[in-house]
């Protein structure tokens, strides 16, 4: 709640603060920020998610940003942290998560015409429209079925078989987690609502063919799990699991000579054993997490900042925000992640 509060009064004030400013206190040479989609148009799966930002919107980031930011690569971000190789004074790196269509229909057109390069981050099950992932089938049930008469009592039924309380749908609904999502298959199946179908119909993610394109026009991919778990609810064999099994679909379906890695949802609370394993022994040379403005102590583990939240605030109020955030936090040192 504090946290909240605290956010809400720098909202208030921080665009008023010159970024150049902001960024000299914070010393925050490069700023990474990653997106999921961007779309004029109503997307059922993610709607009860995030708001969406729509094209207009994201272009206003981006002209923002460019003000500020000189755009680099994903091999220009490797040679920095590897080779300690300089990068312009402020530097920004844009990223995608969860491979979805829009980022080969609106994204990669509109970061082609602006020359703005960038990394997507793909699920190996998604792809192709395989199957779809459990935080967006909750979305489209819930987008589904409310105001469909007793489901309620459908509802309350079955989380009861799963021994898990219900309130309403959308908040019952998301509160699903990876290891429950069967009771999201069964509640489709129950209500005649079929996942593949939309799958085949709205092809909500990318397809192979799309990403080969995207990657001879100079975008770059990395891995983001097989099918998007929360990391630290699985134990550190299952975490390298997930990791190398998407990479190696990821480097052996695009020929790619570098491994990147994003974690889904969060990387909180993993440990030290799973940066080594794969930092050190698996080659790969870049790893992603979602924590926004915050120093990171593991080398070549780097922290996003998110451009999607639910009340569509423009870039320089969510930028300016997290700086102010960050450089309150570097006064008691809590801006520094600690990894047992």
């Amino acid at each position: 709640m504090l946290k909240k509060a605290l956010i809400r009064c720098l909202d208030t004030f921080s665009g008023n603060i010159p970024l150049p400013l902001l960024q000299k206190l914070s010393r925050h040479q490069l700023l990474i920020l990653f997106y999921h989609t961007v779309s004029d148009y109503n997307l059922p799966h993610i709607k009860h998610l995030y708001q969406i930002r729509n094209r207009k919107l994201f272009c206003k980031d981006l002209d923002y940003l460019l003000k500020y930011y000189k755009p680099i690569d994903l091999h220009q971000l490797i040679d920095h942290v590897e080779k300690n190789k300089p990068i312009p004074k402020t530097s920004i790196f844009l990223t995608f998560d969860d491979g979805l269509s829009e980022c080969y229909h609106v994204i990669a057109p509109i970061l082609k015409q602006k020359g703005i390069p960038a990394t997507f981050f793909i699920n190996s099950d998604f792809i192709d429209n395989k199957a779809l992932m459990f935080r967006y089938k909750a979305s489209f049930l819930i987008e589904k079925l409310k105001g469909e008469k007793n489901i309620d009592l459908l509802l309350k039924k079955h989380f009861k078989n799963y021994q898990l309380p219900y309130s309403n749908i959308k908040d019952s609904l998301l509160s699903v987690r990876w290891h429950q999502q069967a009771l999201l298959d069964e509640l489709a199946l129950e209500t005649g609502i079929e996942f593949n179908a939309f799958l085949q119909k709205q092809k909500p993610y990318l397809d192979t063919n799309q990403i080969k394109e995207m990657i001879l026009d100079g975008f770059t991919f990395g891995s983001h799990s097989q099918n998007h778990p929360t990391y630290s609810k699985l134990n550190i064999d299952e975490q390298i699991s997930q990791t190398l099994s998407s990479q190696e679909f990821t480097t052996n379906n695009f020929t790619l000579n570098y491994k990147v890695f994003a974690f889904p949802f969060t990387d909180a609370f993993v440990s030290k054993a799973f940066f080594e394993r794969i930092l050190e022994k698996e080659g790969f040379q870049l790893t992603f997490g979602g924590a926004g403005l915050k120093h990171e102590l593991i080398k070549g583990h780097l922290q996003r900042f998110g451009m999607e939240n639910s009340k569509l605030k423009t870039a320089q109020k969510m930028i300016h925000t997290e700086f102010c955030y960050y450089i309150i936090k570097s006064l008691f040192r809590k801006n520094i992640i600690q990894r047992d």
